[in-house]
């Protein structure tokens, strides 16, 4: 009977015990590597809580030790290890299928300041014209990986050889990385992320790819391959296969994988900007108008057209992640906090609400949760005050003032043709330039392809930023989540909450900090830095500053595949009872 029953238990828990694949993303310098070469060890190797400290002290406290406990016991006993499959390689895999002059001429346009004799007698006598990837039977696993068609089975030599391929597809990615560098410390990065461009522009590698035509069927390009090498490790593997990409920097790349498996996880890995800024500028000599320069690139502020869907997008990548780590990058011997975390949310995968979340967690979910209340068509935030002990004392997120309409129910349409009062301001029925300026928007989107039946709306603040010719955030008509949150707590009426902490999706902009500040919160626990200088400016002077916490934990869809069991932890433990 008790085999019968642990047949049944398996059976709930196949998929995550045979099928994974982690997506793994973060600015550079922030450890999405470490964290692959974690996952791929061979035996397991996580740390006891007491050894899992930061700037000497203890990393769990109070109850999430005990959690921490029983999520390492549980994966130290259950571990496999993951194949890792890194996007640079691919990217390479690109490259590798050019002529040498291509290659010239690419990397000649990210090192202008170098001659181009320099640079071709670099790739000419370098890694590229060395690599056995270029030739026999794994040019053929190449050709076929690479291609954009459904045909892309490997016959078994191909099979044979498939983790060859991978093996000096990276041994090229690291040799070809470090000539790369020898020119200029940051040419390396830059001419990977142009290419990982170019490929989602154009499906190659090329130059002067910012100037053609942009081809959306590119933009799926690099994660149909990857979803190419998953499939035949899964066919190599038989089905069991344990998959972590490193690193996936495009959101759009990181919906392709969600919307393909349920048992796909997107990991940032999250680490101080001082640590990276150190890491980099140590490690790999950066200067800090190259650092700066890094920044502005991952953050998909870029001049290419089309940006939006082909260049890299961090800050977006992060904001959708189901999980999100933190990494001190201040233990380079043992990288203990970092594998503590693997391990807490390895064992979670394998075995949903195996332990419950944490109160950073629990807190950070409702205001996840909250900020899809929001009608801005901008950017969604949710906010949450608690007191010191996590006891919730307001909730808000980001949305016009009470009575007024939202913009995701007002357009462009209803203010051309309706003067309803409640819905459009005087302001905006009856200046002539502001008209003039929101029916030219109308003009250019009316009709377009993709539109039809969709409410036309508008951003109040936008049209009119662009009739001043500046920036300025005044002129927004909604209340920010952090603000509304605190004009909750005066409006109903509650204890003091000197001392007490702010959860927010984002992070406080200038306006919210200085509220936090004069409130007397004490930690402002957020998911993703806000592009100001709150934190340098507002929260880092004083003497009563308040505690900046980078959100780690599990949240959105995340927190419900994680925490929610498959079945009742005291069902499971009953059907393995041995009935005789």
């Amino acid at each position: 009977m008790s085999n019968k029953n642990n047949a049944m238990i398996s059976s709930l828990f196949h998929e995550r015990s045979e099928f994974i694949v982690i997506g793994l993303t973060g600015r550079t310098g922030s450890g999405c590597t470490t964290a692959a070469n974690i996952l791929e060890k061979k035996i397991a190797d996580f740390p006891k809580a007491e050894n899992v400290r930061v700037n000497n002290e203890s990393f769990f406290s109070s109850l999430d030790s005990k959690r921490y406990k029983v999520a390492s016991h549980y994966i130290t006993e259950n571990y496999s290890p993951f194949i890792s499959i890194k996007v640079s390689d691919l990217i390479s895999a690109y490259i590798l299928t050019l002529t040498e002059k291509k290659v010239v001429d690419f990397v000649h346009g990210y090192a202008t300041s170098v001659s181009k004799t320099k640079i071709k007698s670099l790739i000419n006598q370098g890694s590229f014209n060395k690599s056995f990837a270029r030739k026999g039977v794994l040019k053929s696993i190449s050709k076929k990986l690479l291609n954009n068609c459904d045909n892309f089975d490997l016959d078994e030599r191909e099979k044979e050889k498939f983790f060859s391929f991978m093996k000096l597809i990276r041994k090229f990615t690291s040799d070809f990385k470090e000539e790369l560098r020898s020119v200029n410390n940051e040419l390396y990065i830059k001419v990977y992320q142009a290419a990982g461009n170019s490929i989602r522009r154009t499906g190659k590698v090329q130059k002067g790819f910012d100037q053609l035509p942009f081809e959306p069927e590119s933009v799926f390009y690099l994660p149909e391959t990857i979803n190419r090498c998953i499939k035949n490790i899964r066919q190599i593997k038989a089905g069991r296969a344990f998959i972590v990409i490193d690193a996936i920097r495009n959101p759009f790349e990181a919906k392709f994988f969600k919307d393909r498996y349920s048992a796909f996880y997107l990991m940032s890995i999250n680490a101080p900007d001082d640590d990276r800024k150190a890491y980099l500028q140590n490690e790999h000599k950066y200067t800090v108008d190259e650092f700066d320069e890094l920044e502005q690139r991952e953050s998909g502020k870029t001049k290419i057209d089309d940006a939006d869907f082909i260049s890299q997008n961090v800050k977006r990548c992060i904001e959708i992640s189901d999980v999100h780590i933190f990494n001190p990058r201040n233990e380079l011997d043992n990288n203990n906090v970092l594998k503590a975390q693997l391990a807490w949310y390895l064992a979670l995968i394998k075995h949903p609400g195996i332990i419950s979340p944490t109160n950073l967690e629990r807190v950070m979910q409702i205001a996840y949760t909250a900020k899809v209340n929001s009608g801005c068509i901008s950017r969604q935030v949710g906010a949450v005050v608690t007191d010191e002990n996590y006891s919730i004392k307001s909730v808000g997120w980001n949305d016009v003032a009470k009575g007024q309409v939202p913009c995701n129910l007002r357009s462009l349409n209803g203010l051309e043709q309706d003067f309803d009062e409640v819905t459009y301001s005087v302001y905006e029925r009856h200046d002539k330039d502001f008209r003039t300026a929101a029916k030219g928007e109308l003009i250019k989107i009316f009709n377009k392809p993709g539109t039809k039946g969709k409410n036309i709306s508008y951003c109040f603040k936008d049209i009119k930023n662009s009739l001043d010719e500046s920036g300025n955030q005044v002129h927004t008509r909604s209340l920010h989540a952090e603000e509304n949150a605190f004009l909750q707590l005066t409006k109903y009426g509650t204890a003091g909450i000197e001392g007490g902490k702010l959860f927010t999706t984002a992070s406080p902009c200038e306006l919210c900090a200085k509220k936090a500040y004069q409130l007397g919160i004490k930690d402002i626990v957020y998911i993703d830095p806000y592009p100001g200088i709150a934190i340098d400016h507002i929260l880092s002077i004083g003497k009563k500053r308040p505690n900046l916490i980078q959100f780690r934990g599990a949240v959105g869809k995340g927190y419900h595949l994680l925490y929610e069991p498959t079945i009742s932890y005291k069902d499971e433990l009953n059907y393995l009872k041995d009935n005789k």
